[in-house]
């Protein structure tokens, strides 16, 4: 429907409701007959400003109904508005597209009074205060009459043509902001929800909550923020307030759906607007606590509470106190785990290179693998973070599917094995497999044990290629795996797993043929070509990590002015801070950080201590020395840190911190461990690692 004929028939319909002939109408909006007759039969596209205005009073329209009438009749022809006026943080005028500054601060005073109350008439007096104060000139009533011309002129598109409706209208008590929500921010604000709140009251929330998070978007700052008069007006206070209410009943929908993290910057944002809203100080709370944040989540309250006490006299009310018990009592909803799971397997990258040896290790291991004739070929590809892991499985499965091998389905997921966020849940991940494979949503099962049963029999004699990625444990890939041996599993993990059948291959790093053919592939190896004793020096810097050496690779990219030969230096001083928050570090620190959190806590004490070692390699002994431990106590640690790839065991009784490891385990002792504790576990290991004694038969290490 164009905008005239949208107009007409709101029109019509408005007239007819209200039990008005055209004639009856046009005399209550002081129009003629024939001028109202062209709107219903919509042969006007744009009335003027106050042909709507009048339209408007005379129909008697509620503020929602007024809205959609205007907005019906402001269109340009192109169905766009060429005006546009945004009031949700600091002001802004755009005019065909282009940003256009209203003039004055006395300009933007009166823009900014009108904005606040679109489609209704704003008095003069009102005006003038707000642009001259409660004493203005004896001249103010001219000077308003000619700053409000120049600012209709501004707001006048190029395309205008006599006869336009415009925005900025006079009337006879004072002036008007003709708009519709395409035109203002506020209006689409308070469209967006009122939507949403249908839709809540419905019982809709995944929409609702999605209406919310997009009127909340809207929101660029305070309102009218650089319109210093408008500060303390009443209708900021009350626009201000009306986003608070707004952002917490998105919360509470939110929190429903244990989508906490979408609202999490919004709440922030109202919650310090405003040091002392009790309501969304709590929404904050169950925000942060079901992001995980429970330390968070208290803080906030402890921080509010003084703060009642010490400006207001008054302690927490029942809403801030009944959010608190909740984060203490754990009684927040979460959201599960969203899956990725495709007919198609996820794209390779461009900037693969090297394991040649293995990709041809894992095509003998599926030859020797798919001899049998009852149990599904299984291969896992185990290794620490940042390895390459992934990757590889993924280049692995495309070279199959190139030479026609289990071309007929492929399934991929990320099992979050080691990530920030839970890891997956194998019933969920089953409901999205059996979507894939055509099973309705009404005849999924509801038990994991029955979801996985109907897995294997859609699975059953296919070719199918299941590549489950980033895996946690043998129990959350055990109903996942199909029982048929015409299909394959690949399974990726930064843990050792003990899978029945499964031929395991322990990627290491890269060599270091590898690491420059990555650094080649991603700078271009006439950029090494200049230094390559020093592209060598950065890939050992790296510890051949490929994450660290692509991440190196990156930032040498953002600089296409520096040479290679800067490298090494500023992977150097990168590895000496390796705690710190920069480019060179943050992945391969998140990557180590997730693989440290799963350990219990006297293997995290463990790992952080062994960076006092002095040399790269040690015993369980000097293990046991560093922790204070025993080495029967010691030893079951030290299968945690092999079984997460944090430690190598490089011979019987030895054990190795790799590379980037090394500098990680530093970082971590340095930023937990007192320096005490610190200076006592390696005066401990002093006399352990004392040649001498080892000599008489006196060191442990």
């Amino acid at each position: 429907m164009d905008a005239s004929a949208g107009l007409a028939s709101l029109v019509r319909v408005f007239r007819q409701r209200a039990g008005l002939t055209q004639h009856d109408l046009a005399g209550l909006a002081g129009l003629s007959v024939a001028a109202l007759r062209d709107v219903e039969q919509g042969r006007v596209s744009r009335p003027r400003a106050s042909t709507l205005r009048r339209l408007v009073e005379a129909l008697d329209l509620a503020r929602t109904e007024a809205d959609e009438l205007v907005r019906a009749g402001s269109r340009d022809a192109g169905g766009a508005p060429s005006v546009r006026v945004g009031v949700l943080g600091p002001l802004l005028v755009t005019v065909d597209g282009v940003p256009v500054d209203p003039g004055s601060e006395a300009q933007r005073t009166l823009l900014g009074l009108l904005t606040l109350s679109p489609n209704a008439v704003v008095g003069h007096d009102s005006l003038v205060e707000a642009a001259w104060g409660t004493r203005p000139p004896s001249s103010a009533r001219g000077s308003l009459r000619s700053r409000m011309s120049r600012m209709r002129r501004r707001l006048r598109p190029a395309r205008a043509e006599a006869g336009d409706s415009q925005v900025l209208a006079a009337s006879a008590g004072g002036y008007y902001l003709m708009v519709t929500g395409d035109q203002l921010d506020l209006l689409e604000f308070r469209h967006v929800v009122a939507r949403a709140r249908q839709e809540r009251e419905a019982g809709e929330l995944t929409d609702a909550c999605a209406l919310f998070g997009q009127a909340a978007e809207l929101w660029r700052g305070e309102p009218l923020a650089d319109v210093a008069a408008l500060r303390t007006h009443p209708g900021v206070v009350a626009l201000s307030r009306e986003r608070q209410a707004v952002v917490v009943e998105y919360a509470d929908v939110a929190a429903g759906l244990g989508r906490h993290e979408e609202v999490l910057p919004h709440l922030r944002q109202v919650a310090g607007s405003d040091p002392l809203h009790e309501a969304a100080h709590a929404a904050l709370m169950i925000a942060l606590a079901g992001c995980g944040q429970h330390d968070a989540a208290g803080e906030v309250f402890h921080r509010l509470r003084r703060r009642l006490v010490e400006e207001l006299g008054t302690d927490p009310g029942p809403e801030l106190v009944g959010a608190y018990q909740r984060v203490l009592q754990h009684d927040i909803a979460r959201e599960p785990v969203p899956v990725n799971a495709r007919h198609q397997l996820p794209p390779g990258t461009t900037d693969f290179v090297g394991r040649s040896a293995e990709l041809r290790t894992l095509h003998e291991s599926l030859v020797r693998g798919t001899s049998s004739a009852t149990a599904v070929p299984i291969c896992a590809i185990q290794g620490t973070a940042g390895v390459g892991k992934t990757q590889l499985a993924i280049r692995f499965a495309h070279q199959l599917l190139g030479t026609g091998e289990y071309a007929e389905q492929q399934l991929w997921v990320d099992l979050r094995g080691r990530s920030e966020e839970p890891s997956a849940d194998p019933a969920v991940v089953l409901a999205s497999f059996l979507g894939m494979l055509g099973v309705p949503p009404d005849q999924v099962p509801a038990g994991v044990e029955e979801r996985a049963v109907l897995f294997r029999d859609r699975l059953h004699g296919r070719k199918a290629l299941v590549l489950l990625d980033n895996a946690e444990s043998e129990e959350q890939i055990a109903p996942l795996l199909p029982a048929s041996p015409t299909s394959l599993v690949l399974v990726t993990s930064r843990r050792a797993l003990a899978l029945d059948g499964a031929f395991t291959l322990a990627l290491d790093v890269f060599s270091l043929a590898e690491g420059w053919e990555l650094l080649a592939a991603m700078l271009g190896p006439e950029r090494l070509a200049g230094a390559p004793a020093a592209a060598e020096w950065a890939v050992e810097l790296c510890g051949r990590l490929p994450l660290a050496v692509a991440a190196a690779a990156r930032h040498l990219q953002a600089l296409p002015g520096r040479d290679v030969s800067e490298l090494p230096g500023r992977l150097i001083s990168a590895r000496d801070q390796f705690g710190a928050d920069i480019p060179l570090t943050r992945a391969v620190r998140t990557v180590f950080a997730q693989s440290y959190r799963a350990l219990n806590a006297d293997a995290r004490r463990l790992f952080r201590l062994l960076a006092l070692h002095p040399g790269p390699k040690f015993t369980v002994e000097c293990a046991a020395v560093l922790a204070d431990l025993s080495p029967a106590h010691v030893q079951p640690l030290l299968d945690q840190l092999v079984d997460e790839h944090l430690a190598v065991a490089v011979a019987r009784n030895r054990y190795q911190l790799r590379g980037l490891l090394a500098a990680f385990s530093r970082c971590l002792t340095e930023r937990v461990d007192s320096e005490l504790t610190r200076n006592a576990a390696a005066a401990r290991l002093r006399p352990a690692a004392d040649p001498r004694r080892e000599r008489s038969g006196a060191g442990r290490g």
